[in-house]
């Protein structure tokens, strides 16, 4: 199958078009993924009106399918198909593919324009934060988001940020020549959750570790892949290679802030790029959690904490999970003395775009429902998740955001003072 959207096959419609019943044929005999996400049902439902004939599956029928696929990646990890099984299944590729597809034959729908360019809209909100938060409450300006933008009303969305990380770090931070990592700060920290970059700096240099922040780095692409913008995506992850590369040729490790952008920098760039570039930035790639994990399992950080969160309910994300990243929170936070670790592993139904839109947010909801519970059952617990797009989800639950592993060692370190 094709999933390489620099080949020209790629982007062949019929080839799509087989390659997809294939899968679907595929999927429909073996089911091991029935209660992952919406696509799978629908899936099932339609072939099984069909009779069990996958070949009569209509253009519309598969379009569903793939628009119900939210990313979150989770069935590459069960399923016995994937690369190298010669039925060469990626699921999630096959159906972003669909996606891209029907994007350059039809263009980008406003909301998947307005999404898949998280740096405009934090541009313009961290410009003037007062008034975009106070947008975000009142429930006449988001049912105009809703209509203009298909951004649901009922969402929580991310405040804005009084002011930029990149603008914190140069106020605050003097350039230095010898670093040890470099940071990927994310549109989440760098427009919204500017503490969390703060944490970051502040945990690694008590520990030591100097940390270097490049910038005018851009998105890391994921949100316009949500949407089918394959150039748009292939534009940032050029100039974010070309900002980070420096770093890993130099044996740095680069430390991304969230895990999906970590994700989308180890396993998109290479594709969306295939450059030798794109592959060593791809390799010396950590989400912040695993590089602090893995120190503390290597006895290199330092453990004289000075208060304990107690018990902490830990989100452990979609996108954590497929970077075999189980037990990298568990085992970072657990090594605070005094605390006990909870782990929540549930989706979160918003992976990416598709759990903000309004035609999903019924869809997502239902996918998040044990996550929700779990966290309204934990209300009096420390609620913890690496991913902020989870955060919003895990927010309606526990009446507060969730903390970063990050922001909790800060605090334990009493860095915060």
């Amino acid at each position: 199958m094709d999933y390489n959207p620099r080949e020209s096959q790629y982007w062949d419609e019929s080839r799509l078009t087989s390659d997809m019943k294939l899968a679907f044929d595929v999927c429909n005999g073996c089911r091991l993924c029935h209660n992952l996400c919406p696509s799978f049902p629908v899936l099932f439902e339609a072939v099984e009106s069909h009779d069990d004939n996958v070949e009569a599956l209509t253009a519309e029928e598969m379009a569903h399918v793939a628009d119900l696929c939210y990313q979150c990646k989770l069935c590459f990890l069960k399923c016995p198909y994937v690369p190298p099984h010669r039925f060469d299944l990626d699921f999630p590729r096959l159906m972003l593919r669909s996606k891209a597809i029907r994007t350059r034959q039809h263009g980008m729908s406003r909301s998947d324009k307005f999404l898949g360019d998280p740096e405009r809209s934090g541009r313009l909100g961290t410009s003037m934060p007062l008034l975009a938060n106070w947008s975000l409450t009142q429930p006449f300006m988001r049912k105009q988001m809703e209509k203009r933008m298909g951004i649901d009303h009922r969402r929580h969305l991310p405040k804005f940020a009084y002011m930029r990380f990149s603008q914190w770090v140069k106020k605050h931070r003097s350039v230095t020549a010898a670093v040890d990592v470099a940071l990927f700060t994310t549109c989440t920290v760098e427009y919204h959750e500017a503490g969390i970059g703060q944490a970051a700096l502040k945990v690694l240099g008590h520990n030591g570790i100097t940390a270097a922040v490049p910038s005018d780095l851009r998105c890391c692409g994921m949100p316009a892949l949500d949407g089918g913008d394959i150039a748009g995506a292939t534009e940032r992850a050029a100039h974010n290679v070309m900002k980070l590369v420096d770093y890993a040729k130099a044996g740095k490790k680069i430390l991304a802030l969230q895990p999906t952008c970590a994700f989308v920098l180890k396993q998109d760039y290479p594709v969306l790029l295939g450059t030798e570039e794109a592959k060593q930035v791809a390799a010396a790639t950590l989400d912040i959690t695993e590089y602090l994990a893995g120190l503390m399992k290597a006895g290199k950080l330092k453990r004289e904490f000075r208060s304990s969160p107690g018990t902490i309910t830990y989100h452990l994300s979609c996108h954590s999970k497929v970077q075999g990243l189980k037990k990298a929170a568990a085992d970072l936070l657990g090594g605070i003395e005094g605390t006990t670790v909870n782990v929540v592993d549930r989706c979160a139904g918003i992976d990416g775009t598709w759990g903000l839109k309004a035609e999903y947010y019924d869809e997502a909801q239902k996918v998040a429902k044990k996550l929700t519970e779990a966290f309204q059952l934990a209300h009096d617990t420390t609620a913890c998740s690496d991913c902020a797009l989870a955060g919003l989800q895990i927010e309606t639950a526990a009446d507060k955001p969730p903390r970063h592993p990050v922001q909790i060692l800060w605090e334990a370190y009493g860095l915060d003072e």
